[in-house]
């Protein structure tokens, strides 16, 4: 039969489409499929559920991304993934959009509340990284002005104690194995490995030192700064919240060079050459300046004990005498007396305005360094002083070691708003008060580096119209003007 004369079929029927559903039953149908999309979209990318298979990590790349937020460690990667984020950017995303909307301190509450995020000094931390990834990046497209740089808000600690007090136990059990610790902190041991092993020789300054204390000393002391600025070098580029450093220059300088200089081991010539460097170093590394100290106090006696357990191969000339000549500076330096020039001022006498973020736990174990005796570089920094006399398995005392970290990151705590109260008291005082301090071709220098507009150029005129020698302000625009004078101005 011809095509055109075939019969065509019957178009197919179909069901009349159903009414529309009432506006909250649209919802909820609506609701129900973003709800499968996603449990289909999670499947799809093998993440499970907490109650049947467990959730992987996002690829390893995103992870290390992660990890290196301060802050986060395995627990808190875990949990910002089940949240949602899988990296940086989406925590960007998060700072800058709804409910968050660039306030660092609703990212905080939801790091906690939402995320699951329970110390809140963890998520304080990642909400500083993610605000200075946010504001470095609009910097770079010339949207913002410069803001002070996470390194900036660093806080630094140097622990101190005698030989043998457990500082390098403090810093692995307490400062890396704790919860409350472990992602905030980067630690900078000392640095004796390398005074065992110096040069291509391989010498052994150390051992040297301990078996001529005469011969080595300064060779000895001298070593050791050097090594202190080589580590502060390599250590300033981190990025945790707080650094612990092992030892500094100023025990060095206040134990360590003081003890041998009174033993006859360091003559006036040599601690005047070590003198001769300190301050001019000291000026142009300001890092090597901390914020605070942490002093671990335990008795010599306790010391030596600690120290013949470890067996140490340097120290087996190490004498009972020599230990109490350390305890007894380090007790003069971080906790002397009352009485004379040695006043330290415990936190419980500050006033209240600085007194007030301190917490009750570390109270009265907090002191401001002063006296006459004290470098002025640290002059009024805070100390906090941990006994370490007990002897405490921290492998299995597990109370025992979170107690010694919460004093720690109250401390931290504490130094970090007294920090960022100085920070912002700066700020408004060098804004109030902008000095005038060396002429320039197009108005007076100020100290910030700016100099006078033309108007207030013409009140300064005014203000020295009849200067007299004894004003600095009249002497400087006289030089102004004679130096216009002198070039054809």
């Amino acid at each position: 039969m011809p095509t055109a004369l075939r019969p065509r079929p019957a178009p197919p029927s179909f069901p009349p489409p159903p009414p529309p559903l009432p506006p909250s039953r649209a919802g909820a149908a609506l609701g129900c499929l973003r709800f499968a999309r996603r449990r289909l979209s999670s499947v799809a990318a093998g993440v499970g559920w907490r109650g049947g298979r467990e959730a992987e990590f996002p690829p390893a790349r995103e992870s290390a991304e992660l990890l290196g937020i301060p802050g986060v460690g395995p627990r808190n990667l875990r949990k910002l993934v089940d949240g949602g984020f899988r990296d940086l950017a989406r925590l960007k995303q998060l700072y800058t959009d709804k409910p968050v909307g660039g306030s660092a301190e609703k990212m905080v509450q939801f790091l906690q509340s939402s995320v699951g995020i329970i110390h809140r000094s963890h998520a304080e931390s990642i909400t500083s990284f993610v605000k200075d990834s946010v504001v470095g990046g609009l910097k770079e497209e010339g949207e913002v002005p410069v803001m002070q740089s996470t390194k900036d808000k660093r806080i630094t600690f140097c622990v101190e104690g005698n030989i043998s007090v457990g500082k390098s136990t403090f810093l692995q059990k307490i400062a890396n194995e704790t919860v409350e610790l472990r992602d905030l902190v980067e630690i900078v041991p000392e640095p004796v490995s390398k005074w065992q092993d110096v040069g291509p020789g391989h010498f052994n300054i150390l051992g040297a030192f301990y078996a001529e204390p005469q011969r080595y000393a300064y060779t000895f002391q001298n070593y050791v700064f050097v090594t202190r600025l080589m580590q502060e070098k390599e250590s300033s580029r981190g990025i945790k919240p707080l650094r612990l450093v092992e030892r500094s220059i100023f025990s060095d300088r206040m134990v360590f060079v003081r003890a041998v200089h009174e033993a006859n081991w360091l003559n006036g010539m040599e601690l005047s050459i070590y003198d001769s460097w300190f301050d001019p170093v000291l000026s142009s590394l300001p890092g090597l300046i901390p914020d605070g100290f942490i002093y671990l106090r335990a008795t010599p006696d306790t010391c030596l004990k600690r120290m013949m357990l470890r067996s140490r191969a340097e120290e087996g000339s190490v004498t009972l005498q020599y230990l109490c000549d350390l305890h007894e500076k380090h007790e003069c330096w971080l906790l002397p007396s009352q009485h004379g020039n040695h006043k330290l001022l415990s936190a419980s006498q500050l006033p209240y305005s600085m007194d007030k973020s301190l917490h009750p736990d570390i109270k009265d174990r907090v002191f401001y360094l002063e006296g006459n005796h004290m470098h002025s570089s640290i002059q009024k920094v805070p100390a906090l002083v941990l006994d370490c006399e007990p002897n405490i398995d921290f492998s299995r005392d597990v109370e025992a070691k979170r107690k010694y970290a919460l004093q720690v990151a109250n401390f931290f705590e504490f130094v970090k708003n007294l920090k960022e109260a100085s920070l912002d008291q700066n700020i408004d005082t060098k804004a109030k008060n902008r000095q005038i301090l060396l002429p320039h071709s197009e108005g007076l220098f100020l100290r910030d580096g700016s100099h006078l507009s033309e108007s207030e150029d013409s009140d300064a005129k005014l203000a020295v119209s009849k200067p007299s020698l004894n004003s600095a302000l009249g002497i400087r625009y006289c030089w102004k003007v004679i130096s216009r004078k002198d070039i054809g101005r």
